[in-house]
């Protein structure tokens, strides 16, 4: 199996894709293709090879408005300005035959990887994320994301501390 991401196009296979979250499949399916040709978001997609229009697992990225240091974890909002720009990890997903293959944290490096990049190039102060749920929350804690004190289902990273 040789896996690989690349951004969704038309030709992917979106109907059939289930990851066990109805809200995170009818994104996949119905709302992906227009936010992209919109650009509200990118959303990636994880292939095999030998089966390339078939969806593995997929990604969403955005912007992210700019939030009030205030509303960031108290260690990290020390010498910054009033407000900081950064990227929304808006949705990660794998589908519900394929989990527990670490899929979901193969997704989540290349995501952070293309973050890592493009605030190299533009700026962005961090990665954030609005979790589904506790499991969701605790997935990306795994990776060094700290939770915002007055709710522990966003979540932010440092680019600088994105690992190389």
């Amino acid at each position: 199996m040789a896996i690989r991401v690349i951004p969704l196009e038309a030709v992917h296979d979106v109907k059939e894709f289930n990851c066990g979250n109805q809200d995170l499949n009818i994104f996949l399916q119905e709302t992906a293709g227009q936010h992209q040709r919109k650009l509200i978001s990118k959303t990636y997609v994880l292939v095999d090879d030998e089966a390339s229009t078939e969806v593995m697992g997929f990604y969403t990225l955005a912007l992210r408005k700019m939030i009030p240091k205030e509303e960031l974890p108290p260690e990290m909002a020390k010498r910054l300005p009033r407000e900081i720009p950064g990227f929304s990890l808006a949705r990660l997903a794998v589908r519900e035959d394929l989990k527990g293959q670490h899929l979901g944290e193969y997704l989540l490096f290349h995501a952070l990887d293309r973050v890592a990049r493009v605030a190299g190039e533009i700026g962005g102060y961090a990665v954030f994320v609005d979790a589904k749920d506790a499991d969701g929350a605790a997935f990306y804690k795994k990776y060094g994301f700290t939770a915002f004190p007055d709710n522990p289902l966003i979540l932010c990273l440092p680019v600088k501390d994105i690992p190389k």
